[in-house]
């Protein structure tokens, strides 16, 4: 394998990596209830453009790998991994779903 074709899956691998990391430790934060619902999904919106900086950032490192049609790489990385991180979402939102339907309901009284 050539080394720019290691730096291609690796940079399209590391956008749905940092959001699959970010996606267990907010879900656990909210399964503990240390953390609520609309805190939780704003922090993994903003995880998918973290990963595709990190991305962006590790294609532009090492653009002296890169030749010919692998120029190319410097944009398509970060799209293509944020299209893999479309699963992982739904992972998320399901998850979500689930730990929040079986929290007891909190009745305020109006007194």
């Amino acid at each position: 394998m050539a080394p720019d074709d290691v730096l291609a899956y690796t940079s399209t691998a590391l956008v749905p990596a940092v959001t699959s990391l970010v996606c267990w430790l907010v879900l656990r934060a909210v399964h503990r209830n240390s953390m609520s619902v609309l805190a939780s999904c704003m922090l993994f919106v903003a995880a998918v453009p973290a990963g595709m900086c990190l991305s962006l950032g590790l294609v532009a490192a090492f653009t002296n790998l890169l030749h010919g049609d692998g120029v190319f790489l410097l944009v398509a990385a970060p799209v293509v991994g944020a299209m893999l991180t479309i699963p992982v979402a739904l992972i998320f939102a399901v998850a979500l779903a689930v730990i929040t339907s079986r929290r007891p309901v909190r009745r305020d009284s109006g007194e």
